[in-house]
């Protein structure tokens, strides 16, 4: 899954961008690393400013992508109020003039993790992630309480053009369109908490240095139960072939939680990827589309094997 085709480079920014730029991080750029991951289309890159040192910025422009500029400035705004003890690059500032959103952090010489999963990679971030959820509950900040990135099977099942599509990419899901429906109705009302969840935590959104994991990329974030970023992680590795049954039965994130509770939440969040993933894709934002698709299979075959085994 690569990043958008249309992502700028630092050349192919105007000049008026550039200088707020250089403004934003105090000093002239004299090399960018364009940043292959993530999916969003505007541009990502680490710079290395003349002092030697290296911010990492990303920036969007608001008029060719308005709701990306809206999700760039929801990001500025949770990053700026995450404590310092949260495991995520320092938040160095914001400029945000009406034309261009400019978002600038520390630079992590980090990667990814690999891509299928890792088991040792898997280990250290299913661990950090319960860490993070520990200590972001309750929320150390003000966020709101709904919950967008999760439902969809019910839109899903209104709109006949998706509908049509469904059986081809997930036969399982539209057999059961009615009690995936059912039940994200359920996992939605399970979902309610008062812990900071991240909300994409997707291996695209992690980055992996020797000594650290850090969770990038916050522009989702809301106030939710704490196991849900844990759902999401598990889900992309269900995706790889893992069972995550093991992972999950013996987390302290989800111990005392009921089953179905866990099957409701799990039907929401494949509701949110499977939804998502059969919209038409607008011009540029391909990319998208397909990682949707693709992270969608994970939480449907593990959704699949647990509604099985209750029977």
């Amino acid at each position: 899954m690569a990043a958008s085709k249309k992502r700028p480079r630092w050349g192919d920014l105007p000049v008026s961008a550039r200088a707020a730029i250089e403004r934003l991080i105090a000093g002239p750029v004299v090399a960018a690393q364009n940043c292959a991951g993530g999916f969003s289309p505007g541009f990502a890159s680490r710079l290395t400013l003349a002092d030697g040192c290296r911010v990492f910025v990303k920036a969007m422009d608001v008029d060719e992508w308005p709701e990306e500029a809206i999700s760039h400035r929801a990001e500025a705004t949770v990053a700026a109020a995450l404590p310092d003890s949260v495991p995520a690059p320092r938040f160095l500032g914001c400029d945000d003039d009406g034309q261009w959103v400019i978002l600038a952090f520390d630079c992590i010489d980090g990667a990814e993790p690999a891509q299928p999963w890792d088991p040792a990679d898997l280990d250290r971030v299913v661990a950090a992630a319960g860490q993070l959820s520990q200590a972001l509950t309750p929320s150390p900040i003000a966020l709101p309480r709904d919950h967008p990135r999760l439902g969809g099977w019910a839109g899903l099942a209104s709109d006949p053009a998706r509908c049509r599509l469904l059986p081809a990419h997930f036969s399982w899901a539209a057999e059961h369109l009615s009690q995936l429906i059912k039940l994200e109705e359920e996992g939605l009302l399970a979902a309610h908490g008062s812990s900071l969840v991240h909300f994409d935590l997707y291996p695209h959104n992690i980055l992996l240095t020797p000594e650290r994991v850090l969770f990038v990329d916050w522009p989702h974030a809301r106030l939710c139960a704490p196991y849900i970023d844990l759902l999401t992680l598990l889900s992309s590795a269900a995706g790889d072939g893992f069972d995550p049954e093991p992972i999950l039965g013996a987390h302290s994130l989800t111990a005392g939680i009921e089953p179905h509770t866990i099957d409701a939440v799990l039907a929401a969040h494949a509701g949110f990827c499977v939804g998502g993933a059969l919209y038409p894709a607008s011009p540029g934002l391909e990319p998208i589309i397909e990682a949707k698709l693709s992270l969608s299979r994970g939480p449907i075959e593990w959704l699949q094997r647990r509604l099985s085994r209750h029977r």
